[in-house]
């Protein structure tokens, strides 16, 4: 264990906390300097598998240091077999890995500069984490903090959409996350032997994609670490924060709804970034929120904090289509009466190339053919996180493609808040085939914004547990939850509801040709159904300038490239995509990683995609260089995921151990 000090506190690096299996798990700690003898802290503590002694280290320090001085200690633990942590990493959110969350949580509040009140928080998996520990209900653990988190690891992750399987995000973070669980603990934690510890890491953690890819549909593995559908498993406050523009949305509202605990949520216009610093902006100094949040649960601070609005969101207002904006137009509101207090409802029903007031009693059916590289003016994921992961551009292009229904210019503004829903009649040539869902704003010059999607695997539509098969001919009735929204359409613009069978290259296309139908009129009463936003109530004091954050070490974005090319002879789209950036912390320890991804569809054959990544990460400590490049293909058939991942490592430039893993993963209803 190293110590270091800062002003009004002090850094302890690698502490060990063993499990209670004997795990040694690694942690850093942010301890307050006591101010008189025997004073007592609350803690908060974070769990992720990102590397706390390089990649993730600024970032920690950052935050962690602003908590030290506001009186909390902060722990930062990499989770069992990631980072300086002992172990196996098997899988995400292992069961193991839930307990040892208790366990630290346990081990905290018994520390004698600890006041025994825990609290968690994490930004995506980190938020994960709070929530699958705050479902085991460890007794110290009194509050937690779980920002852009999913309460339902199978609908609302970045492995399946509707029952349909991602690609970008499954690159970006599936794959990506076999180069950062093979690199080495830190040399100088881990000291002598620690070459040896490095090769039995790389023999026995296995690639997460693999476990995901199996489980096609939702069951036992995903019900692991999901709070949903029990959301009373969690007893402890909440304070939930999600982004309109994030992946998560929809669990921060759900959890808002359906939990019992004490609970609150801020919800800004944010794709996945941190609110201080967000894509796109306003900022909001969220640190001051979770000062407050905590301050109240963990050590009693009388600062109101809930007595304030349940919700706290920022509603978007119309702009014109732009991929990177760097701040969304829109207000902040107010409201508690979000939920089941929120019956009001506005519903367009679709008609002819319309979204109408009333039903029309004229029957009509559209013709669409599916088409396997469509969506590329939309986003290039779920849930964007700032370059090269933009917003949509104008989505005109992509809608002149698929049938469209739009309303007359509005009269008056329209305030919507929640998940749109569209019920829809469809019938398909193909056993198996998607529809999503895109919800746009519309101008008078034509410009398209979107607003929200929905999608779902028709298969999947009495549940993702049991897919049926469509029957040609049959006309389905289907319900198509579009992300949750905080909106204001404009007066004078109109909504367009779109409908298409995919969405290039954040789905893998459904495999078939197919020609498909969607029907309308009084016997197929399709519409779109929009939850009117409540009134608002009056908004508490907030700050929107940067927090103060200390700072350990420097990060540098390297310069990023997105590019969709059409190749008009082959019929197919291609989305090429590069990301990375590089760490330099104190002590010579520098991180380099960065991702190229190339993604292809064929618009003639849409069983055959083709999807690629090379990963590389290089690791260097007083001239000491670990190098890491996985390259990985998933190539697809009318039946078969077919994989091919290949991982390398070099210690000093020289060839350290190889692997391969080369399996057939049959499609199942995808």
């Amino acid at each position: 264990m190293s110590s270091a000090s800062a002003d009004a506190f002090d850094v302890q690096h690698n502490v060990r906390i063993a499990a209670r299996d004997g795990v040694l798990l690694s942690a850093n700690l942010w301890l307050p300097r006591a101010q008189s003898a025997g004073q007592q802290f609350p803690v908060v503590l974070e769990m992720i598998p990102y590397r706390k002694d390089d990649w993730r280290y600024e970032a920690d320090h950052a935050r962690m240091g602003y908590l030290a001085q506001h009186g909390f200690a902060g722990c930062r633990v990499d989770v069992r077999g990631t980072g300086s942590s002992a172990g196996v990493a098997l899988d995400e959110y292992t069961a193991a890995e839930t307990q040892d969350g208790c366990d630290v949580v346990a081990w905290l509040a018994a520390q004698p500069w600890c006041n025994g009140s825990v609290g968690m928080w994490g930004i995506s998996y980190g938020g994960f984490t709070s929530i699958q520990v705050a479902m085991q209900q460890p007794p110290a653990l009194k509050a937690i903090l779980p920002m852009y988190a999913s309460a339902d690891r199978y609908t609302d992750d970045v492995h399946y959409l509707g029952g349909c399987k991602t690609v970008s995000e499954m690159l970006g973070y599936t794959l990506s996350q076999i180069g950062m669980n093979a690199l080495p603990p830190v040399p100088a934690i881990s000291q002598a032997g620690w070459l040896p510890q490095w090769r039995e890491r790389l023999e026995q953690t296995p690639p997460w994609v693999l476990n995901n890819l199996r489980q096609q549909q939702d069951g036992g593995y995903w019900r692991r670490g999901s709070l949903a559908p029990d959301y009373g498993r969690i007893k402890c406050a909440m304070l939930l924060v999600g982004g309109w523009n994030d992946g998560y949305t929809n669990s921060a509202l759900r959890m808002l709804q359906h939990c019992t605990a004490p609970r609150r949520a801020i919800i800004g216009p944010w794709g996945h970034t941190l609110p201080h610093a967000p894509f796109p902006g306003p900022a909001l100094d969220w640190m001051q929120e979770m000062v407050r949040f905590f301050g109240h649960w963990l050590r009693g601070d009388q600062n109101g904090v809930m007595h304030e609005p349940a919700l706290l969101y920022y509603e978007t207002a119309h702009s014109a289509p732009q991929a990177f904006p760097v701040q969304l137009p829109g207000s902040w509101h107010a409201t508690s009466a979000f939920g089941a207090a929120q019956t009001a409802s506005a519903t367009l029903w679709l008609g002819t190339a319309a979204l109408c007031e009333t039903s029309p009693a004229q029957a009509g059916v559209a013709y669409y053919a599916h088409r396997p590289a469509h969506g590329t003016h939309a986003a290039l994921c779920w849930g964007p996180g700032g370059l090269p992961t933009g917003l949509a551009r104008d989505m005109r292009a992509d809608d002149a493609l698929v049938p469209g229904f739009s309303s007359a210019p509005l009269v008056e503004p329209l305030r919507v808040l929640g998940n749109p829903r569209a019920v829809l009649f469809i019938s398909s040539s193909a056993p198996v085939a998607a529809v999503v869902v895109r919800l746009s704003e519309v101008a008078p010059d034509g410009a398209a914004t979107l607003v929200s999607t929905g999608i779902l695997n028709l298969a999947h539509r009495n549940g993702h547990g049991q897919p049926q098969a469509l029957e040609p001919g049959t006309v389905y009735e289907v319900h198509v939850e579009l992300k949750g929204i905080g909106h204001q359409f404009s007066a004078g613009n109109a909504l367009r509801l779109s409908v298409s069978s995919g969405w290039w290259p954040v789905l893998w296309p459904t495999p078939h040709a197919a020609h498909n139908q969607l029907h309308w009129g009084a016997a197929c009463p399709a519409r779109l159904e929009l939850p009117l936003a409540p009134g608002s109530e009056p908004l508490p004091v907030l700050k929107f300038t940067p927090p103060h954050l200390v700072h350990g070490g420097s990060h540098i974005e390297l310069p990023p490239r997105y590019e969709v090319v059409e190749d008009v002879l082959a019929d197919t789209v291609t989305v090429r995509v590069f990301s990375g950036d590089r760490s330099e912390l104190a002590g010579g320890i520098s991180l380099g990683v960065s991702e190229a991804m190339e993604m292809t569809a064929h618009n003639i054959d849409p069983a055959h995609v083709t999807v690629a990544t090379d990963i590389h990460y290089d690791l260097e400590q007083a001239g000491q260089v670990a190098a890491v490049h996985v390259h990985g293909t998933i190539k697809s058939t009318a039946t078969h995921f077919n994989v091919d991942l290949r991982l390398r490592a070099a210690w000093q430039g020289e060839a350290f151990y190889e692997r391969a893993w080369v399996e057939a993963i049959a499609r199942d209803w995808l």
